[in-house]
């Protein structure tokens, strides 16, 4: 059994912390701990992350993964991450192999707490060094914190096809719209359509539990592929489709499915057998 140890440190120029300061550094440093965690498969919820050896520069504290077995190999891959986490630049997109995206944003917003003279810091704590309590520091500069998340909170445009059920309509928005239940993500999707599509649209509500395929422009999350909306070019309706219908359906409707290919498009469309 090893120790998995990581320090955080908000450094600034004075001694102590706002209260409220506090709360919001425990809670992204946990939610950070915990995705890092999961990255490199440790299961986050079979310990619990424990901060102690708290002192009074600025603000700074242990972590130390509790009532839980990791060997050394699981502590250096962990390290590892953290290491990675804190050195990607811009010139890699702010992307690093076995890291997710998420985890990478994270580290952001737990940096991004801090004011223009403070700077959090991730002290690594390596159980195999001969001095044990010797800390690397990784700094996590706030200029840096704000360019990882307008990259990966920034939406990305293509165009694209969903299919689902119609949730809802309105039609007095400006533009007027409706929700659609996707059956890829089963999420509800903002879709605007415009006056024209209206016909379209009436046939596909014509039965209650209609399936319609869309097309059109999609906006998304670039972090997470989150579907924010879309501007809505095509409307039909039709019988829930199969991956190997949609094959006969692309052939007979060119264009539909935009820039992704026939492949794309019908993984796009599969759902996790979990999800069931």
């Amino acid at each position: 059994m090893a120790q998995l140890r990581i320090r955080i440190e908000l450094k600034r120029p004075r001694k102590g912390i706002e209260l409220a300061k506090l709360i919001r550094l425990a809670e992204e440093a946990q939610k950070f701990l915990r995705m890092v965690a999961e990255d490199v498969g440790i299961k986050p919820d079979v310990g619990t992350w424990v901060a102690e050896n708290f002192y009074n520069q600025g603000v700074g504290f242990d972590n130390e993964f509790q009532f839980a077995d990791v060997d050394l190999t699981q502590v250096a891959s962990y390290m590892h991450a953290v290491d990675i986490i804190a050195s990607i630049d811009r010139e890699h997109e702010w992307r690093a192999r076995g890291v997710r995206p998420l985890t990478v944003l994270q580290s952001a917003k737990m940096a991004a707490i801090a004011d223009d003279d403070e700077t959090v810091r991730l002290g690594l704590l390596r159980p195999e060094a001969l001095a044990p309590d010797v800390v690397d520091w990784r700094p996590l500069p706030k200029p840096r914190a704000h360019e990882i998340i307008q990259f990966y909170e920034a939406t990305v445009e293509y165009r694209g096809m969903l299919q689902g059920v119609i949730h809802s309509l309105y039609k007095e928005a400006t533009p007027p719209y409706f929700t659609l239940r996707d059956f890829a993500s089963r999420e509800l999707v903002r879709c605007e359509f415009k006056a024209a599509d209206w016909s379209s649209l009436h046939s596909a509500l014509t039965r209650k539990d209609g399936v319609v395929l869309v097309a059109g422009w999609l906006r998304v999350k670039r972090v997470d592929k989150a579907i924010e909306e879309m501007r809505v070019d095509k409307i039909q309706g039709t019988k829930p489709v199969s991956a190997d219908e949609l094959k006969e359906f692309f052939g007979s409707a060119p264009g539909w499915t935009g820039d992704m290919t026939t492949d794309e498009f019908i993984k796009s469309l599969r759902v996790d057998d979990d999800a069931e």
